[in-house]
Parts: C-alpha cells; structure tokens; sequence
C-alpha cells in the first residue's frame, strides 16, 4: 500500500478531525454534565456551531477542495480552544468545589492542546505545498498556470510556466540553462 509520508500525514489530520467531531457529538448529547450553568450553556451553543463545522472540514479535506486546509485550520483552532477553555475551567471547577471528575476536564486540557497542535501542522509550508498541488479540480488549466522552482546551478527562486520553458531558457541571475536535456 506504500503511501507517502504527506497522504498518511492527511489521513492522520482526517482521522482525527472525525474524532473530534464525534467527542464533540458525545459531549453535547451528554449535555456537559448539564449543571445548567453559564459555561455549559456556553459549551452547548459552541459544539452546536463546531459540529456542522467539523462535517463540512472532513467532507472538504477528504475532496482535498481548495478552501479544505483553511477550514480545517478554523475547524482545528475553534474545537481545540473549545476543549482547552472547558477542560481549564473543569479543573478550576474541580479545585474549587471538589466535585465532580477530573478525569473529564483533563482529557478535555490534553485534546484541546493535542488539536491545536494540529494547526501548525496545516500550516506548515510542506503541507501546504502537497497539500495545493493533489487539489482535484474541474478547472484544470492544462498547465499554463505559474509555480515556483528553483536554477539548477544557482539555486535562485524562480516563478515559471512549465509549460513554456524551452531548452534555451536561461537564469536571469547566474545565465546557466534552466532546462537541459537528458
């Protein structure tokens, strides 16, 4: 089955964008030990909004669509505070009554941080980069769209059509060929 390390990196984001939607799922059918308090009508309201969020992030990766990486960023950031904010207050909650679990508010701290972690990993240029060039398109330009690559001999950043390079391109910084043939 060999994946690259970038489609298992994916697959990974994915799976855990689905774990986090159905915690959430849990969580909001649980009421959030429903004490009828400010922050569990906080955290109900929240996890209403990130659960359709959560659906459309994993239905927009998983297409690999355009705007996927930037909701999935969204979607990563909103449900990982939200876990963050509930398991902090749980164990304020927790040091200042003793009721109630500490397990639940700790798990809550740990996967919040776990999930925000994941945020800088989509935003990671190597991700990013995979991630834009698998975007399965109706709109594909036949190749006459603009990258970036580098000169073979200097190593200068240049943007260039693939489509429309020649063997007689040159580098405008070193004057070396671009192109060679093999």
């Amino acid at each position: 089955m060999g994946k690259d390390s970038m489609s298992r990196l994916h697959g990974h984001l994915l799976l855990f964008s689905l774990m986090d939607c159905i915690l959430l799922l849990v969580l909001l059918m649980g009421g959030f030990g429903a004490t009828g308090s400010a922050i569990t009508l906080f955290a109900l309201l929240a996890a209403l909004l990130l659960v359709p969020l959560g659906v459309v992030s994993i239905i927009l990766l998983h297409r690999k669509s355009a705007g996927g990486i930037n909701v999935g960023i969204a979607n990563f950031s909103l449900t990982g505070s939200l876990f963050l904010i509930l398991g902090v207050l749980g164990l304020i909650s927790y040091a200042n009554s003793n009721d109630g679990s500490f397990l639940l508010p700790v798990a809550l701290t740990l996967l919040g941080v776990s999930t925000l972690r994941r945020v800088s990993t989509m935003r990671n240029e190597a991700y990013s980069a995979w991630y834009h060039s698998h975007i399965t398109s109706d709109l594909y330009d036949g190749g006459e769209s603009e990258i970036l690559s580098t000169c073979p001999n200097c190593n200068s950043i240049l943007a260039v059509i693939p489509s429309r390079m020649s063997t007689d391109d040159m580098c405008p910084n070193c004057g070396s060929k671009l192109v060679t043939m093999s």
